[in-house]
């Protein structure tokens, strides 16, 4: 399901501010996204427009939380962020000033970078000023670019087994260079099916027995066409196909030297075969299995004639604004998981720079920022999720919510439990999907054998590569 790019687009794809144009349908991890990544959509701004939900009384400093030994006295500590001004400064100010009463004699000076961040941070990086501690997408790929340039610090040797297990492992264990961890994981990104219960139920089915693996949605299509004369609005990530293959497929696309694409395999040719089968039995709406523009999916859900739609949880309050009735009979579940396990990769990191003259220091205020208290108190101003399994266990995602809207804090630490960095580095990347676009396109529509459409991408897949 296209869905998962948005946890590429970071706090704007959260806040559902860029819905309609970068989450989706109900069936891919997608992982990649526009280039930027934050509270910034790729066509719209950050959260910054509007102003967060009022902060809670600001949390009291406890020495607890001070995990990370030997920080300098008298550091200052440099950190920027991306996208988060000036919607949380209070909650990034609040937190700073806790952050130096727990640890006395480090300052924290902050500054907020959004459309340009890419191109100040090199910048600083060659002018040898860079920040101490830096906002990183993992869902873009940043954490490896600029560890794979030697300019971020390596933790896994720096801090203690007992920091790196308050994450979640397969959060930590994302972006690596040569095995090796460069990044404290930050907030995530969420995605969730929302279901049509009127359609449902007429298809026999309901929020309890839908379909907890990928492979269970063709029964369930066909059921809909059957007993409900409804069609399943499924858009595939039609921008990143070989990672939709990777984790519904649990697909191997690119050999381990790099040097040859491999997704024609039975695994590869499996996962389209479904595809194809549910546009011969006509249980899907063909107008949105490819579309690029997720607003036409969105808006037949929104409609009230899909039975499901993958998206992020804020949807549900369009949902509210414009179909009453929709609303009324409005579900929320975790999506099915494909052959892989993983729904996704994580979305924003937390990373030190290689020659911070304050490494203990910088590690203390990264760490603190992803700490479980921390990312509650965030979780509470905007929809993003902590890195944390304890994290989960506050009554404020613990507790059953009020509103539909909210249905997923209870999901959250199940779902990012599957998160993980699973996908490959694709050389090419645009124009390969292009060629597996066209492949698929051709299975699906144009009565090509999916073995013939996928062995004949590889082949022209495989002269891309240098």
């Amino acid at each position: 399901m296209s869905s998962r790019k948005m946890l590429a687009l970071g706090l704007a794809a959260v806040l559902g501010l860029a819905a309609c144009g970068s989450s989706a349908p109900t069936t891919a991890p997608a992982t990649s996204a526009a280039p930027t990544t934050a509270p910034a959509s790729a066509e719209s701004t950050a959260p910054s427009e509007s102003a967060a939900p009022a902060s809670p009384e600001a949390l009291q400093p406890d020495p607890a939380e001070a995990i990370i030994p030997n920080v300098e006295q008298g550091a200052t500590i440099n950190f920027w962020t991306f996208y988060l001004s000036p919607t949380f400064d209070q909650y990034l100010k609040d937190t700073i000033a806790r952050f130096e009463a727990t640890y006395p004699g480090v300052t924290v000076n902050w500054e907020d970078h959004q459309a340009t961040f890419k191109d100040d941070l090199n910048n600083a990086f060659a002018a040898g000023n860079a920040p101490d501690v830096i906002n990183l997408s993992v869902s873009e790929g940043w954490v490896s670019e600029y560890a794979g340039k030697g300019v971020l610090l390596p933790l896994d040797d720096k801090v203690d087994q007992t920091v790196k297990d308050i994450y979640y492992p397969g959060l930590w264990k994302e972006q690596l260079i040569d095995g090796v961890n460069f990044q404290f994981p930050w907030y995530q990104g969420l995605n969730v099916e929302l279901l049509n219960n009127a359609i449902l139920e007429k298809a026999g089915f309901s929020a309890e027995t839908f379909p907890k693996t990928l492979d269970g949605l063709p029964a369930l299509c066909q059921a809909v066409k059957d007993k409900a004369a409804s069609l399943c609005t499924i858009r595939l990530t039609v921008s990143d196909l070989l990672a939709q293959m990777v984790y519904e497929g649990n697909v191997k696309v690119l050999s381990d030297d790099g040097k040859a694409f491999t997704f024609d395999s039975p695994e590869g040719v499996a996962w389209l075969q479904m595809y194809v089968d549910m546009v011969k039995a006509g249980t899907v709406d063909n107008t949105v299995l490819t579309t690029t523009d997720d607003r036409v999916g969105l808006n037949a859900f929104i409609a009230g004639g899909s039975p499901f739609y993958a998206s992020g949880p804020n949807l549900a309050r369009q949902v509210k604004d414009q179909n009453a009735t929709l609303y009324g009979n409005l579900g929320m579940v975790q999506q099915p998981l494909g052959k892989s396990n993983v729904s996704g990769k994580g979305l924003m990191s937390l990373s030190v720079k290689a020659d911070t003259k304050f490494p203990n220091a910088a590690i203390a205020l990264a760490q603190y920022f992803t700490n479980p208290r921390a990312m509650v108190e965030f979780a509470k101003l905007v929809p993003v999720y902590p890195s944390s399994p304890s994290a989960f266990e506050d009554p404020f995602f613990a507790s059953a919510p009020a509103a539909i809207e909210d249905s997923a804090r209870p999901l959250a630490g199940d779902i990012i439990a599957t998160y993980a960095d699973i996908v490959p580095t694709i050389p090419a990347k645009a124009d390969v999907n292009e060629i597996v676009r066209k492949a698929v396109e051709s299975a699906l529509f144009g009565g090509v054998d999916a073995q013939t459409a996928l062995s004949g991408a590889v082949t022209d897949a495989n002269k891309l590569i240098k």
